[in-house]
């Protein structure tokens, strides 16, 4: 995991996976169109914020943002 000015970025299965903060303190989750990634990254978002499909990318709840952030970090680990 990298992280820099409020922007993480994880690599899972060779994709990058973007983290970002927005104004709301909710954070917007992306990565390029890869469905294996998007198998794994979608189960972490989904039930703590929802997907907006005009920038496909996942809004999660800040609630959330930690959750989500040590799950992917996991993920990146791991693959």
């Amino acid at each position: 995991m990298f992280e820099r000015n409020g922007v993480w970025t994880f690599s899972i299965l060779g994709v990058s996976v973007h983290v970002r903060e927005l104004p709301a303190n909710n954070v917007a989750v992306f990565h390029p169109i890869c469905e294996p990634v998007r198998q794994l990254v979608e189960p972490i978002c989904r039930g703590r914020g929802y997907w907006n499909s005009e920038f496909r990318n996942w809004i999660v709840f800040e609630t959330f943002k930690e959750t989500v952030l040590v799950e992917l970090g996991q993920i990146a680990a791991s693959r």
